[in-house]
């Protein structure tokens, strides 16, 4: 597993429990993977955080508009404001960018792997993604349940996703359902490894707008069904193993985030 160890996170709890205690707030330093792991907690004693952005690719904060440099976050601390914000959940897992499974799973695997090799820099994250996508994945069969209507699928990957920076960076039209307060759903059809190498380089260039490969819709929850027990997610970059069937969930207004002050508009 990727999760971050037991002791880290009693250690988080510890200063949660204090923040709440003090009628405080908690900030955390570091990667989308930490940062998820404080705001499950946050959520669940209903106590404020506030974020200094020090991963790979830091998709909260930037999608808050928090600055990347440390300094400027840190002043969020003087001159912020408190929002409330929608998280996701998979199960009993809180995810706010993300949650995958399929091919995704291998992605963030590997990833790790050559991270821990080669050093934590994003062009090793790049290249690590280029050659998992290029050894395909067999497609599996799952039964995704949307407001009672089911349906089957044959894929090798789904994404849900819940950050619109992200979505919008790959120019994917199914940011309007995150805007609109929604989970935005990406099914990848069963395809060759051809196709897969064309989709990594259209999702790099921002192209991925029209692509046909990609079913995609909007929803507050979604059910997954399969024929295995258990299934490895993929939450924010940190990988967990699920027991099936997978229950998504939107749940608004579930986490107080400090952000840039928003200017009075005239």
């Amino acid at each position: 597993t990727l999760m971050p160890s037991d002791d880290f996170y009693d250690i988080c709890e510890q200063a949660v429990l204090e923040a709440k205690r003090t009628d405080g707030l908690v900030v955390v330093a570091g990667g989308d993977g930490t940062v998820n792991l404080v705001a499950g907690l946050c959520c669940k004693h209903g106590v404020v955080m506030s974020i200094i952005p020090l991963g790979t690719f830091n998709y909260f904060a930037r999608e808050l508009m928090i600055p990347l440099d440390v300094n400027a976050a840190a002043q969020l601390l003087l001159n912020g404001q408190i929002n409330r914000v929608r998280v996701g959940h998979v199960n009993q897992h809180l995810f706010l960018n993300n949650a995958s499974f399929g091919l995704y799973t291998r992605i963030i695997r590997n990833r790790e792997a050559d991270k821990s090799r080669f050093g934590r820099f994003r062009l090793v994250a790049v290249l690590s993604a280029i050659a998992t996508f290029l050894r395909g994945q067999r497609p599996f069969a799952i039964k995704t349940t949307v407001d009672g209507v089911e349906r089957l699928y044959r894929t090798a990957m789904v994404f849900v996703g819940n950050n619109t920076f992200q979505l919008n960076n790959m120019d994917l039209q199914i940011a309007h359902c995150t805007r609109a307060d929604k989970l935005a759903v990406i099914v990848l059809k069963p395809t060759t490894r051809f196709e897969m190498a064309r989709l990594l380089v259209l999702g790099a260039l921002g192209k991925l707008h029209d692509e046909t490969q990609l079913e995609m819709f909007g929803t507050d929850s979604l059910v997954v069904a399969s024929k295995r027990k258990k299934i490895d997610v993929v939450v924010d970059g940190e990988v967990i193993k699920c027991q099936t069937p997978l229950i998504f969930r939107i749940e608004h207004n579930a986490l107080r985030v400090v952000v840039p002050r928003q200017e009075p508009t005239a």
